[in-house]
């Protein structure tokens, strides 16, 4: 289930790398979320930024608002302009999730979109998963693992779920980050190990918690 509150917030992105944001309103002003993975070198205050909107690419520049490092990969960033318009609240906060339930993640996997037409206005449709969480992190930064099969491009898009299974009231928990690859044995034509490995996806998503891109603008003063 994609709602409006979720799909008018969410951009087709290229930093550094292609990948997926999202809009949250803080404290009056409005903020873009996304992985910091995306990012270019670690220590800009200003990077270029291209959202792609009425099927081209608009450039401009974001300012870093705050970016995690080692493992937190969450990014949050400020744009000239607003991108969504007011009068549709997400509530960004693990609240009352639990684990087993259904999460929903959404996004542009290998820069694939759809074009939903007049409804999406000028928006490129993005593609919707479903999966359930399957395990949360007591240790900070807080993880969400969801057993999901996550695609490269979904990357900084979020994770969000329905409060007591109400479309009305779409949550964000999370922001998606990855997904947990293990080696696996490369073997020849007789079935013997060569030595080398290759990485696959294990089918387990990892998220971070929305609280951490919070804490980024606190730390900041809020606009």
């Amino acid at each position: 289930m994609l709602p409006t509150n979720i799909a008018y917030r969410t951009f087709f992105v290229r930093l550094a790398q292609y990948g997926t944001a999202f809009t949250l309103d803080i404290d009056g002003a409005e903020y873009l979320i996304t992985a910091a993975h995306l990012l270019p070198a670690p220590n800009d205050r200003e990077v270029p930024i291209q959202i792609y909107f009425n099927k081209q690419w608009l450039s401009g520049t974001a300012t870093v608002v705050g970016r995690g490092r080692g493992e937190l990969d969450i990014a949050v960033l400020r744009v000239a302009t607003r991108l969504t318009p007011t009068g549709f609240p997400v509530t960004a906060s693990m609240g009352s999730v639990f684990v087993g339930q259904d999460v929903f993640f959404v996004g542009y996997p290998y820069k694939m979109s759809v074009d939903y037409g007049e409804p999406f206005a000028g928006l490129p449709g993005p593609f919707l998963k479903k999966g359930a969480l399957s395990a949360v992190t007591l240790t900070e930064p807080k993880v969400l693992y969801v057993d999901a099969l996550n695609n490269e491009g979904f990357s900084g898009g979020p994770l969000y779920f329905f409060r007591n299974n109400n479309p009305q009231e779409p949550y964000i928990a999370g922001v998606v980050s990855k997904y947990r690859v293990e080696p696996e044995s490369v073997l020849d034509a007789e079935g013997a190990a060569t030595g080398m490995t290759v990485h696959y996806n294990t089918g387990f998503l990892v998220a971070y918690d929305i609280k951490h891109a919070l804490e980024f603008v606190q730390r900041r003063g809020g606009a």
